[in-house]
């Protein structure tokens, strides 16, 4: 709509300036025709010395005129018009009268009635046919010339609005198609790098993409929480570490940390972070529904540019809540080892002075305490065994080979020969599939050890042991179950019975003289072997242990 009103607007201008031309020409073929009157008035004057008016005025090759209101020419015509408008009261002055077609020129001789005028063709009557052809012409040209540049501007415009969706369409996405112009458009060139600066924009979008992807996977992937927000503490990104860390469902939308962090300690590293542009670093513990304590990194990050400097601040949680429970556990360790030697050394210390004050002397009392002695140190040995035993679970490496496991089960059941008779137990054994495995020996002899002995122990008397032993060559695994109708495990003790020095039953555990360390053995010998260890438990009734181990 705009072009066609400027397409009108230009063949009205050019109908304009066709117009202002023709004037133009008119008016320069006058002031030329005047001088020409001018010249023919001149050589008048000098004829009139020696003819009379009428004759001076032919030689002259004018027209005489004696009186306007007479003649009947259309000379006289112009000039009553003149005389009407008062133009031909001044004597000696050449006055001019145009029509459409003709112009006269008239020169007043002196008498008011005498005239002398010249009749000149206007320019487009010297040759009609010729000026309407010239007229056509500049018509055709012209308004051809108009046209031909409106079409190509239109053309460009065209061009113009097509690069523009283009670029636009490959600023906003990837669905774009390239610009195809003829090879003589003049945009062609600029449609071609344009083309190549798409492709080359699309390349990056792909490789940033790309980049972005593996960016949020190596932080989807890492142990660690890691939180990422704007200079004015808008969470811009996160990963599922920090969430679960946190005990919250952090929104993928950007929000302010404090609709996460709930911690106050942590928040105000952040808001310190935020504020004084430091990095800040210290153990908390998290509050909320996680207690978990972390090692908490704030980092301020300056990304820099040639016009500005975009500043972001990082958060880093590391997890130390196992080390933390590591730490409380090898304290209590220490402390329960160092309780449970310091019994039986107090005991034989305390023994042996009473018989070196004079004890020794009484046979009755020196066998007695003698005896005592002698067990305590049993007891204080089997304590020492059962560390150094925790101790190697850790540092072995296991050294493979092929055993009898019927035999190992027998040889054990033959060390136990005399507890196992005091307590009149009766051992039952069943073999399923081979009986001979590539295993760790030492292993799996203290896990048979120790299941056996807490068997025994916390057997009843005149009670049963039943051991199973299963080898599943299509799973290449094997399952060793130990059972008794002993005195049973409540159902709040059954995942407590595999902590360090942990007793059921402490006065039960005195009585049977355990370590309190042989379960705990058995489980980290199978964690560390890639097993699993199920028990299966009523109080009063017995205990059933099954351990899964691959081979």
């Amino acid at each position: 709509m705009k072009n066609n009103f400027k397409l009108v607007l230009s063949v009205i201008l050019s109908v304009i300036v066709f117009f202002a031309i023709v004037v133009a020409s008119d008016n320069v073929i006058s002031n030329v025709q005047r001088d020409m009157f001018d010249r023919k008035i001149q050589i008048y004057k000098e004829l009139k010395k020696n003819y009379d008016k009428p004759e001076a005025a032919r030689l002259a090759r004018v027209k005489y005129i004696y009186d306007p209101a007479k003649d009947k020419s259309s000379y006289s015509n112009g000039a009553l018009e003149l005389s009407k408008r008062g133009k031909l009261d001044t004597d000696n002055e050449i006055t001019t009268f145009t029509d459409f077609d003709e112009r006269y020129i008239y020169f007043k001789t002196g008498n008011d009635r005498d005239l002398v005028s010249e009749r000149f063709p206007r320019l487009w009557n010297f040759n009609r046919a010729r000026f309407i052809v010239v007229t056509i012409a500049y018509f055709i040209i012209v308004n051809l010339i108009i046209y031909l540049y409106y079409r190509n501007q239109r053309n460009t415009e065209r061009d113009i609005e097509e690069v523009t969706n283009y670029i636009n369409s490959v600023r906003k996405s990837n669905d774009y198609n390239s610009i195809i112009l003829p090879p003589d458009d003049k945009l062609y060139d600029l449609s071609q790098e344009i083309n190549s600066l798409g492709e080359d924009l699309n390349n990056i979008r792909i490789a940033s993409r790309l980049r972005k992807r593996r960016f949020e996977s190596l932080i989807g992937h890492l142990p660690v929480g890691v939180m990422l927000m704007s200079k004015t503490g808008q969470v811009l990104l996160h990963n599922q570490a920090m969430a679960n860390l946190l005990g919250v469902n952090i929104s993928s939308e950007i929000h302010p940390f404090v609709e996460d962090v709930k911690t106050y300690e942590l928040s105000q590293m952040i808001e310190k972070t935020l504020r004084k542009n430091q990095n800040y670093h210290k153990i908390i513990q998290l509050v909320g529904n996680t207690n978990r304590y972390v090692d908490a990194t704030v980092t301020r990050l300056a990304h820099s540019s040639e016009e500005m400097i975009d500043q972001q601040i990082m958060l880093i949680l590391y997890d130390l809540t196992d080390t933390k429970l590591a730490e409380k556990q090898q304290e209590d360790f220490v402390n329960n080892v160092s309780h449970e030697l310091k019994t039986p050394i107090t005991s034989i210390q305390g023994f042996a002075e009473t018989l070196k004050n004079g004890a020794k002397n009484d046979p009755q009392m020196l066998d007695h305490f003698l005896d005592i002695i002698y067990d305590e140190s049993v007891h204080l040995n089997d304590l020492v065994q059962d560390i150094l035993s925790i101790s190697k679970i850790q540092t072995q490496d296991d050294e493979l080979e092929y055993v009898d496991v019927k035999a190992l089960i027998d040889k054990n059941i033959q060390h136990q020969a005399l507890s196992i008779y005091n307590k009149n137990i009766r051992v039952e054994t069943e073999f399923f599939g081979r009986k001979t495995v590539e295993i760790s020996k030492s292993r799996l002899n203290k896990i048979i050890e120790n299941l056996l002995k807490n068997a025994i122990s916390y057997n009843k008397d005149g009670g049963e042991i039943k051991i199973e032993f299963h080898h599943d060559e299509i799973k290449n695994r094997v399952r060793l179950s130990v059972e008794d109708t002993g005195i049973g495990i409540k159902e709040a003790d059954e995942q407590r019975i595999f902590e360090r020095f942990y007793q059921v039953d402490e006065s039960r555990s005195k009585k049977v003289g355990g370590t309190g360390l042989g379960l705990s053995i058995v489980k980290e010998t199978v964690e560390k072997m890639n097993g699993d260890i199920y028990i299966e438990s009523h109080l009063g009734l017995g205990t059933k242990f099954i351990v899964d181990l691959p081979l």
